[in-house]
């Protein structure tokens, strides 16, 4: 299951599920059109594929019909995004009923079977399992549920995360009592991951703890000073006992099948040797109990003991599924039934163990920083003695420089789908970055869509340029995309080019390069380039520095239109929908009026050509395909360096995309910010 509120992410996070076989997928939307919208898109595929769950939650008192504080009824007011709490309310209400869940962010993979990893050992043995962020702390961003008892740790953790936060909304009193700084600011900055953990690390060691208080307060000196504490013994007293039960590094025996399908060592191996053991970081979640003691140097009690409406609803949701629940961890009197629910076992997936090489788990769940920028997200890519590596992925974090990220990776490793992007955005056309609505300074920016586009033609970027030479010849293709009002092509950067190498390989390596995943032994994947492409023989590589929201879309006033642009995935897709129609001959060849023949191959001289000629010459053309096609393709044969005496207009147009596209001045930025791209 997944909670959002976008429909576009939705209907792609979605589509990789279902492609995945998993057609139990439960989407947690924020209103009821949004759910028709998503049927809408999938409505050609559902008598095939199956129907689409979709549901939500009501956004407005039944009563009065005004919108409740955080349009979910359990909250005075709001902390973050509604879907965040939504998501675990709808996963530990499916727990306390029986239900082993999958709880998923939409930026989650299906690289192979996850469920044959998990219900064998060593992963069968666990009732929750979450991806690692750092140290012991969680990442919500996936996490699966099995087998845990309705009224065990597991399900209690999937109560109280939420019921703390919902007794804050209503009722912090206590908080504001104990803190000056916090009565004048009134921020509370929790997230229902932070919360997660916390119950995780109360279940760790036996009683409840309420970390929160710790960032909530801050550096406020006199709220410690009450409990009798400081922030810095605040923050040992409660997290020394965990590294105390915490065991990192817990060690299982692997046999059969499984022991060909994990991995350890994503970066610098091909992970074709089978392994014997695995580790997984772990620790025994027992269920808590206060024994109606908070001592003062632990943090306290920080609620007030009479609950107010919306905690009192947020308990009957639970109550009402009538089943038995976790005892009362503030109640004396259930001190023994808390001693006596059985243990559950808790699991850390994807943990980055002794740097970057090294990731425990990720044969089950990865990142993109372990496993996918190194090649491993890459399903089609992979040769058949390295697939079934992996089980999922999470994009999370390490993602290069940039904007709509996470939607390009998508696109590179092969998780995208164009038909479902089309139904989506509502037109082939408008699939594309280049032609979506953004949200710009003033809010929502409806955007006319282009039908133009303008590229280099095959091998007139090639392997031979400099970085600096590559950017030239972007910055010409950029003039005459804002001069045709077309979409620029932003080229992809030949793999083999010195510049999108590792330093330690230039001038080591054999050219051409014979491709293989790992492919970070020796191409710069941290953050110069990310390969795509249709095999590994015909690998490509696009430069993120391009994905800069200005370089690609037009979020501006009306009026201040910038030009637009296409990453080399993108114009790779459109190709292979075009086919044929979009391939280059002399009917789509930009006319430079520079002679008739091309340069050869590895040309290194850059043409000039002047608006009024670009114009006169091309302007025919350009009218009479578009009368004729969905979506045209124009070739430039050379090199271009500039566009001359572009004026009006078009000039004002292409100043404003220079001075908003970063990758159009690049060498005019600090050295700093270039660094990484």
């Amino acid at each position: 299951m997944w909670a959002d509120n976008r429909v576009l992410d939705g209907s792609q996070g979605l589509f990789r599920l279902r492609e995945a076989g998993y057609a139990h997928v439960l989407g947690v939307l924020e209103e009821p059109v949004q759910c028709e919208r998503l049927r809408f898109v999938f409505f050609p595929w559902l008598a095939e594929e199956g129907p689409v769950s979709c549901g939500t939650y009501a956004t407005k008192d039944p009563v009065t019909g005004k919108d409740y504080p955080f349009r979910f009824n359990y909250f005075a007011k709001g902390f973050g995004m509604s879907a965040w709490w939504k998501k675990f309310f709808t996963a530990g209400r499916a727990v306390a009923l029986g239900y082993n869940v999958l709880a998923v962010d939409l930026d989650v993979m299906i690289m192979d079977d996850w469920y044959w990893r998990v219900k064998q050992p060593p992963l069968s043995n666990y009732h929750m399992l979450s991806q690692n962020e750092w140290g012991i702390n969680l990442n919500c961003g996936f996490m699966y549920f099995q087998n845990a008892a309705s009224n065990g740790p597991v399900a209690w953790i999937l109560f109280d995360y939420m019921y703390r936060a919902v007794r804050w909304a209503e009722d912090d009193s206590w908080l504001a009592e104990m803190s000056p700084s916090y009565r004048k600011h009134r921020g509370m900055p929790i997230t229902e991951q932070g919360m997660l953990q916390e119950c995780v690390f109360s279940c760790a060691v036996g009683r409840p703890t309420y970390a929160a208080v710790l960032n909530i307060w801050r550096d406020d000196k006199e709220a410690y000073a009450k409990l009798n504490t400081t922030e810095h013994e605040l923050f040992k007293a409660l997290h020394d006992p965990l590294h105390k039960v915490w065991e990192e590094r817990k060690a299982y025996n692997v046999t059969g099948e499984l022991a060909a399908a994990v991995c350890e060592q994503y970066k610098k191996t091909n992970c074709t040797a089978p392994m014997t053991r695995v580790a997984i970081s772990t620790v025994e979640l027992k269920m808590p109990h206060s024994g109606g003691q908070y001592p003062l140097h632990l943090g306290g009690y920080p609620f007030n003991k009479t609950l107010g409406r919306w905690a009192l609803a947020y308990k009957a949701a639970f109550a009402e599924l009538g089943v038995p629940l976790p005892p009362d961890p503030e109640d004396p009197a259930t001190a023994a039934a808390a001693n006596a629910t059985k243990p559950e076992l808790f699991g850390y997936l994807a943990v980055r163990d002794g740097g970057e090489s090294h990731c425990m788990g990720c044969w089950a769940q990865s990142t993109w920083m372990m496993a996918g920028k190194h090649g491993w997200w890459h399903r089609h890519l992979l040769p058949p003695v390295q697939r079934g590596k992996i089980g999922a992925g999470h994009m999370w974090a390490g993602l290069m420089p940039g904007d709509f990220q996470k939607h390009l990776i998508y696109m590179w490793t092969g998780h995208w789908n164009r038909r479902i992007a089309a139904r989506a955005s509502e037109g082939r056309q408008r699939m594309f970055l280049a032609n979506q609505p953004v949200q710009g300074p003033g809010g929502r920016v409806e955007v006319p869509e282009w039908r133009a586009v303008v590229a280099y033609a095959p091998g007139v970027v090639h392997p031979g340029l400099s970085k600096e030479q590559f950017l030239q010849a972007a910055a010409g293709l950029a003039q005459v995309a804002v001069a045709f009002r077309a979409i620029a092509a932003w080229p992809a950067v030949p793999c083999d080019s010195d510049w999108a190498l590792l330093p330690e390989v230039r001038g080591k390596i054999q050219k051409p390069i014979k491709h293989t995943i790992p492919w970070s032994t020796y191409l710069d994947t941290t953050f110069q380039v990310v390969p795509f492409g249709d095999s590994l023989e015909s690998l490509q590589c696009d430069w993120p520095g391009f994905s800069h929201v200005d370089c690609l879309v037009n979020r501006q006033h009306q009026g201040q239109e910038v030009g637009r642009g296409m990453m080399g995935v993108e114009f790779a897709a459109l190709r292979s929908v075009l086919g044929g129609r979009g391939a280059a001959s002399t009917q789509n060849t930009i006319d430079l009026g520079a002679g008739p023949a091309p340069p050869s191959a590895g040309n290194m001289q850059f043409a000039t050509v002047s608006h009024s000629t670009l114009i006169s010459l091309n302007s025919e053309a350009l009218l009479s395909r578009l009368a004729m096609e969905t979506i045209a393709v124009f070739w430039l044969d050379r090199l271009l360096g500039s566009v001359a005496n572009m004026t009006g207009e078009a000039g004002e147009m292409y100043t404003r995309w220079h001075t908003k596209c970063q990758a159009l001045h690049y060498y005019t930025l600090p050295a700093a910010h270039r660094q990484l791209w």
